[in-house]
């Protein structure tokens, strides 16, 4: 969707600025780097894929004004399980918050910008383990438990736009679980910080 009419249009000076485009709706997709910040998260598990502390996210992006947006985001990233072979744990995470730039738009220019989440996050622990009815191994099966939590998550980013529809964003994200304690059979504090480069189509 797009607002092809001029947004706005001002004189001084004899100098006129015009914004004759402005997208409603953003899809972005991002690839980053998780780093956990407890250091019982770090111990306990590895990166799973080829060793790299991969995160990859997406979502939607609304505009409130020239300032003001609203992200929805949908984050993912897996990680090993160090002291039991074959177990691993897939963190799924809802993220809606509001983005706020810290200075105006003024052409192809970098804009910095801050944000707040709340997070909604499930934990996916599973794992294989021998079947022996009568003593005997006889085959494998799968166990798995879901670990739900809340927490909340702060943005600090970089934006350079490409072109009036698409720009290219890099992001630091913390995120602190509030929810699923140890000591009531949870999983803790498994937030952490994500360094991310995206990239964002309007539409």
């Amino acid at each position: 969707m797009m607002l092809c009419a001029s947004v706005f249009a001002q004189s001084k000076g004899g100098i006129i600025t015009t914004q004759s485009e402005v997208s409603t709706t953003y899809i972005f997709a991002s690839l980053g780097a998780f780093i956990p910040t407890k250091e019982s998260y770090r111990l306990n598990f590895s990166n799973s894929f080829v060793g790299l502390p991969i995160e990859v996210s997406g979502g939607l992006l609304f505009p409130v004004g020239s300032e003001i947006f609203v992200p929805f985001t949908v984050r993912y990233d897996r990680r090993t399980a160090n002291f039991v072979t074959g177990m691993t744990m897939s963190v799924t995470s809802i993220e809606p918050g509001v983005r706020y730039f810290f200075e105006r738009e003024h052409g192809k220019e970098f804009r910095f910008f801050g944000g707040v989440e709340g997070i909604l996050a499930d934990a996916s622990v599973s794992g294989s383990y021998d079947v022996s009815p009568s003593g005997t191994v006889t085959g494998s099966a799968l166990a798995q438990r879901d670990y739900f939590n809340i927490g909340l998550g702060f943005d600090l980013g970089l934006m350079y736009p490409l072109t009036p529809t698409t720009s290219l964003e890099a992001i630091v994200h913390l995120s602190s679980f509030l929810a699923s304690p140890v000591a009531n059979g949870g999983i803790g504090n498994i937030g952490g910080v994500s360094i991310s480069a995206a990239y964002r189509f309007g539409f």
